[in-house]
């Protein structure tokens, strides 16, 4: 400990390790506490930092402070995490309380429920981490004590800083194009499916925690009134923060001794993760400081707490949020979510709340378990039959709206399972969103193209849809693929691949591609016959769909064959220059939530649902509506739901007492007609007089 001076200020600096870098790039802001100015130092690098109190609260603060920083990003964010938290003894005093707020108590009002509500997030919304135990399809799932660096998200994977190569092992996101063929034995792997073989290798990346804000930072001790919560730029932040709190009161009220339902909200702040790249806080520095100025200057978290209490309707229930791996196939990855509501709840109802991949994954799993589901669902932004718009993904990359991200490149992006399952299978579910437009540009006609953009986070307006030849082709089809040069078949990767690696691309796209078709037509009842089939209602737990109908989004993309002056030719003899090239901003808009079309983020119509419009962006549809989100009018459908399940239980109770009422009662009615049954017509006992006068005479 010691004493250095900032701005004229004495600040008393507690060294958590044995030294701490003073750089240019450091971060000073002022904390306001108690109506008194809290000098606080960041230190620049994520493996040193400084931590200041003042004198007045040191000797209260029994706990040791730790640090934990980590720098990430979500698909249309770049992420500063940073996160100071105390020990778990002086933690575990506060849990109890509802809220980071230790000076709030929840409404007496709030409703105890006890039935589980689960969370499943959409793509990329769960951080991955290097975890050498999961190689080799190792599948037990059993915690590795060992520290494990995440590889998704980080800020310096996000902006490829400081730039690397796309193939670094410190950045590489693919999965393995290596497979098992043969099913274990039935169990022995913990999934309840055989069908799910030939089953591809993992590799060493692990699910690890939600991807919650884009910036977060807490200071202090949470059990003393000096404790600081700032949140900002949030994605899934509001909602998982909102359930751990719900989850937590529930068990205060219930005195059950838990402190939460699941450790998957405690997995979010593991200490055995080691996330952030190598320094660089050294290289983001200026950032740094000027976001955690502004930030000490906001109380960001009251906008939440807010929120939270506008609600006329509240519950304290058991939670628990699904971290997966969403680069795994859909069919696997809704039998694991199924297994873990079956594990975190057995023999209890859940209810489920999903965004986007989330929705179609407990889509299946209601379907195949309706009786674990029925409370119901309310899913957010799910893609039921928008598909085309990953075909940019695929082909060009995913960089996000930073477009620097290397981590999304074709040749890793092939390589992933989940997104097979968003192409239509028919030319008619297809209709009009994909189409050549060579005949109209060797023809001398005008048309808007802008060749090969990237469309992800781009603002649009409406548009008109753009006339042109249907280029639909059979998106299971491998071959296909290849003769359009898409993706990894494309020329720019001759030189890049062999033609074993090639081959074992092919391998692995059939495998999954013909999963993939089967899921759509049993689960969605896509086919040939365009789901004609499937007029009869399908039973289905209660289920509500929110979707944006307000954010233009383009759902039409545009294709030309190229004609390259080019003579450079690659190993295989053809030209380095793709044949084809794509448009993906200039098509028809339609309204949406920038990814998804409003009118396509509903499940197929022979199933039954309640249809709820959004106003938000995709990214934004789980925060609050003070930060553009609408998380306050979706968990109005949760509660909503949640109750309409209640009451239907209870008049089943109450008709299932009627009945049993009814049935003894008609048992005792029935039993005292037989006793009446079984008496003589005439008395027993006639009298003398009676007698003589029954004795004819004479």
């Amino acid at each position: 400990m010691n004493l250095r001076r900032f701005g004229g200020q004495m600040v008393i600096v507690l060294q958590i390790q044995t030294f701490v870098l003073w750089s240019k790039m450091s971060a000073i802001a002022a904390l306001t506490t108690r109506g008194a100015s809290l000098p606080l130092h960041i230190s620049s690098r994520a493996r040193c930092c400084s931590f200041v109190a003042p004198v007045s609260e040191r000797k209260k603060c029994s706990s040791q402070y730790y640090f934990r920083g980590s720098i990430g990003a979500t698909r249309q964010n770049c992420v500063l995490h940073m996160s100071y938290s105390s020990s778990a003894a002086s933690y575990s005093q506060s849990e109890k309380r509802f809220g980071k707020d230790t000076d709030q108590s929840p409404n007496d009002s709030w409703k105890t429920v006890d039935v589980p509500l689960v969370f499943v997030p959409g793509m990329k919304g769960t951080h991955l981490a290097f975890d050498d135990a999961a190689e080799n399809n190792d599948t037990t799932n059993k915690k590795s004590n060992t520290k494990k660096k995440r590889a998704w998200l980080t800020l310096g994977n996000l902006l490829n800083f400081p730039p690397r190569p796309d193939g670094d092992p410190e950045r590489d996101l693919s999965l393995p194009l290596t497979y098992d063929y043969d099913p274990p034995a039935q169990g022995e792997d913990g999934y309840e499916f055989a069908s799910h073989y030939p089953r591809q290798h993992r590799g060493k990346l692990v699910p690890d925690g939600i991807v919650d804000h884009i910036i977060e930072l807490n200071v202090g001790s949470r059990n003393t009134t000096n404790y600081v919560d700032l949140n900002f730029l949030p994605f899934y932040g509001h909602t998982t923060r909102m359930l751990r709190d719900i989850d937590k009161e529930y068990h205060s009220r219930r005195h059950d001794g838990k402190l939460e339902s699941t450790e998957s909200f405690q997995t979010q702040d593991d200490e055995a993760t080691e996330i952030g790249g190598r320094g660089i806080f050294d290289r983001v520095g200026s950032f740094v400081e000027r976001t955690s100025n502004w930030a000490f200057l906001n109380t960001t978290n009251t906008t939440a707490k807010q929120q939270q209490s506008h609600h006329s309707s509240k519950h304290c229930r058991p939670t628990a949020v699904f971290n997966y791996d969403w680069r795994r196939p859909l069919p696997e990855l809704s039998t694991a979510l199924h297994e873990f509501c079956e594990e975190k709840f057995p023999d209890q109802p859940v209810q489920i709340i999903a965004h986007s991949l989330g929705g179609l994954m407990s889509f299946d799993a209601m379907r195949k378990h309706p009786e674990k589901y029925a409370p119901g669902a309310v899913v957010v932004g799910v893609p039921f039959e928008t598909g085309i718009q990953y075909l940019q993904d695929l082909h060009k990359g995913y960089f996000t709206e930073l477009d620097r991200c290397r981590q999304f490149t074709p040749d890793k992006q092939f390589t992933m399972s989940s997104h097979w399952s968003f192409f239509p299978i028919t030319k008619d579910r297809l209709e009009d969103r994909f189409v050549d437009v060579t005949e109209r540009c060797k023809e001398g006609q005008e048309i808007k193209f802008e060749a090969d953009k990237s469309g992800i986070g781009k603002k649009v307006k409406f548009q008109p849809k753009v006339k042109g030849d249907n280029a639909y082709f059979d998106f299971y089809d491998v071959d296909e693929w290849e003769r359009l040069d898409l993706g990894v078949f494309g020329p720019e990767y001759d030189d890049l691949l062999t033609d074993e690696q090639r081959q074992l691309y092919k391998e692995h796209m059939s495998i999954q591609m013909i999963a993939a078709k089967r899921w759509r037509q049993t689960v969605l009842g896509e086919g040939e016959d365009n789901g004609k089939d499937c007029n009869a209602e399908t039973f289905l737990p209660p289920f509500v769909a929110c979707a944006t109908d307000a954010v233009p989004t383009v759902n039409q993309i545009l294709r030309r064959r190229k004609l390259s002056s080019q003579n450079t030719v690659t190993r295989k003899g053809r030209s380095s220059v793709n044949q084809w090239e794509y448009d993906y901003v200039s098509g028809r808009s339609v309204p949406g939530d920038g990814r998804i079309d409003f009118d396509k983020a509903f499940p197929p119509g022979f199933v039954s649902h309640k249809k709820v419009a959004l106003d938000s962006a995709h990214a934004k549809q789980m925060c609050w509506e003070e930060s553009g989100g609408n998380w306050g009018k979706i968990y109005e459908e949760v509660v909503e739901q949640a109750e309409n399940y209640l009451t239907s239980e209870r008049e089943k109770k109450s008709a299932g007492e009627t009945k049993i009422s009814t049935l003894i009662r008609s048992s005792l009615e029935t039993e005292e007609t037989s006793k009446d049954r079984c008496r003589p017509s005439e008395p027993f006992f006639i009298s003398k007089e009676e007698k003589l006068k029954s004795v004819p005479l004479g």
